[in-house]
Formats: C-alpha cells, sequence, structure tokens
C-alpha cells in the first residue's frame, strides 16, 4: 500500500505544476522553459485531466472556472 501513497503523492505533485502552468499560460507568462515543462507534463500518464480539475480548484479557481477554460481555448485558436 505504501508504494501506491507514494505514486498518488507523485502524480499530485505532478498535477498542481501543471496547473499552476495552465495559470501563468491564462496570464501570459509562459516562458520557454514552461512550455517546455508543459510538453513532458502532458505525455505523463500519471497526469490525467481529473488531477490536473482537482489542483485547479486546489489552487483557487473554484467560480471562474468556465472563465479560466473560454481564455485558454480562445488563445489556442
Amino acid at each position: 500500500m505504501k508504494g501506491l501513497v507514494v505514486k498518488s503523492n507523485r502524480a499530485w505533485r505532478k498535477s498542481r505544476l501543471a496547473a499552476r502552468l495552465l495559470l501563468r499560460k491564462e496570464s501570459g507568462r509562459l516562458s520557454e522553459r514552461d512550455k517546455a515543462l508543459a510538453v513532458q507534463l502532458g505525455q505523463d500518464a500519471e497526469v490525467t485531466n481529473r488531477l490536473i480539475q482537482q489542483a485547479l480548484y486546489f489552487l483557487g479557481i473554484g467560480s471562474r472556472k468556465n472563465a479560466f477554460d473560454q481564455k485558454l481555448v480562445d488563445r489556442r485558436n
């Protein structure tokens, strides 16, 4: 059971980092280093959309989630 806890903690930390990168992207402060890290995290099987969503709520995105999502989608197009 201990190995499972360590693995989930690692996944949670990576997902929080991915969430922070999304917040930086929203504010327009994403560096080249951040972009490279985002690519790595995007390819990591431990980092799931659900964990990133939970991390965003943990970091306080809460009530502005719809506006946040729309801003990221608009930037991509």
